[in-house]
């Protein structure tokens, strides 16, 4: 199964068996999560459905695509275990809002998801907490970014702007001032070596996570 072919072939006769069973199948020629969720708010559409996964970028996109004028939509997790969740997503979707559940999409992607990675010791929690109540700081840059016309150099600017308020500087701080002095209080306090994960990222590297 190492080979491509050998993969290709399985899946076309998995496929095949799945159809003449009475199973709708869907191939994907890349990443599967948004056929998966657009298929599902599909199927909603005519019946209730419920998403069975593991990826919480499943339960994400989800929030973003579904709609509650659908009928009942669920996300699960497949694991066998009596702490197994279930989420009813029109209702969680109802409570969150369309606007959160929009900027949502942007706080995962951009604190770490398959595509890209996580920054050390900025939790998802956090930045959702601030998506929550409203920071006007995170709901602008939300907005910001998720629009279309942005130039590279725009949001290279936004990203920088965004990753000095995620590490707790004030907003006429620049990202390498706050690095120095983030640097310089680790220092003064370390009983080991300051690793350099701890600090925020550099401005490159945040231009290029942007």
């Amino acid at each position: 199964m190492s080979r491509d072919i050998n993969k290709a072939a399985m899946i076309t006769l998995i496929s095949a068996a799945l159809i003449r069973k009475g199973c709708r199948v869907i191939q994907s020629p890349g990443d599967a999560d948004i056929d998966i969720v657009q298929a599902t708010v599909e199927r909603s559409r005519h019946c209730t459905t419920t998403l069975v996964g593991e990826d919480t970028d499943l339960l994400i996109l989800l929030f973003h695509y579904s709609s509650t004028d659908n009928e009942n939509t669920y996300f699960r997790s497949n694991k066998q275990s009596k702490e197994r969740r279930v989420y009813n997503i029109n209702l969680l979707k109802g409570t969150l809002g369309n606007d959160v559940c929009t900027k949502l999409l942007f706080v995962h992607a951009y604190t770490g998801c398959d595509s890209t990675s996580r920054f050390f010791e900025i939790g998802k929690k956090a930045v959702f907490q601030k998506l929550l109540k409203s920071d006007p700081v995170m709901m602008a840059f939300a907005s910001t970014f998720i629009l279309g016309n942005n130039s590279s150099e725009d949001i290279s600017d936004l990203g920088k702007d965004l990753m000095v308020n995620l590490f707790g500087g004030k907003s006429d701080t620049t990202l390498s001032s706050l690095r120095h002095v983030i640097f310089t209080k680790k220092v003064a306090t370390a009983k080991a070596f300051v690793t350099p994960e701890r600090l925020p990222p550099t401005s490159p590297a945040t231009s290029f996570h942007s």
